[in-house]
This record gives C-alpha cells, sequence and structure tokens, in this order.
C-alpha cells in the first residue's frame, strides 16, 4: 500500500496481493478484537468497512460471510467517493447515521503498512 503523489492530489496504491492479505489476516484479527470485547460478529446489526476497492470489499464479505447488503454503506460510499485512504470508514459512519442505521455496528478501517482498526459503535 501506498501513495501516487500527483500534480492534482493523492492516489492510493493497492498491491494486488491485498485481496489474498485479507484472507489470511482479517478473520483472526477481526475475532481477536471480538473476544478483547466480550462481543461475536453476530451481535452487529451492520459493518461499516473501509471501502479499499471492490476487491477489498469482496474479499471482506467472502472472509465473514456477508452478503453485499451487510456492507450496503460501504459500497455506496465506495461509488459515491472512492477510497479516500482510511477516513472513508467516517464516510460510511456517515452514511449509516443519515439513513437512520441503529444498532450495533462494526467498523473497520485499513491503513498503510497493512494495518486494520476496528471499533463497536451503538448507532
Amino acid at each position: 500500500m501506498g501513495w501516487d503523489i500527483r500534480h492534482d492530489g493523492f492516489g492510493v496504491v493497492l498491491s494486488p496481493e491485498l485481496p489474498q492479505f485479507l484472507r489470511r489476516h482479517l478473520r483472526p484479527a477481526v475475532q481477536d478484537f471480538l473476544e478483547a470485547s466480550g462481543m461475536s460478529l453476530g451481535e452487529f446489526n451492520g459493518f461499516l468497512f473501509h471501502p479499499g476497492g471492490a476487491k477489498v470489499l469482496k474479499t471482506v464479505q467472502g472472509v465473514l460471510d456477508l452478503r453485499r447488503d451487510d456492507l450496503a454503506y460501504s459500497w455506496a460510499v465506495l461509488r459515491d467517493f472512492g477510497n479516500m485512504s482510511s477516513p472513508t470508514a467516517l464516510f460510511t459512519l456517515d452514511q449509516a447515521l443519515k439513513a437512520g442505521a441503529s444498532g450495533p455496528h462494526l467498523m473497520a478501517a485499513f491503513g498503510p503498512g497493512f494495518s486494520a482498526y476496528f471499533l463497536a459503535v451503538q448507532l
């Protein structure tokens, strides 16, 4: 993961190996977070994941056994704004709040290096 700095701004450059990396490491990372929080994946009404690209979201769906609708806000942000690095996760939260989503949601942001950050939020 890196940056392509151009005259018109920053462009995110993602390794083609990112989906394979997610397939190996995402579920254990989420599981560690949930166990430390005393929670389970089934407790969440929705998922607000950083829309790092279509391949990233499709991989997240497969790894966590989610439906496309479970990541509806992430898909909408990807469509409307694109990937703006890890703060893009906050755009998914904004979309969920504007749509009147309620209950517990699992948020995730992905960052350089490759890092993942998780947060359980009550909407």
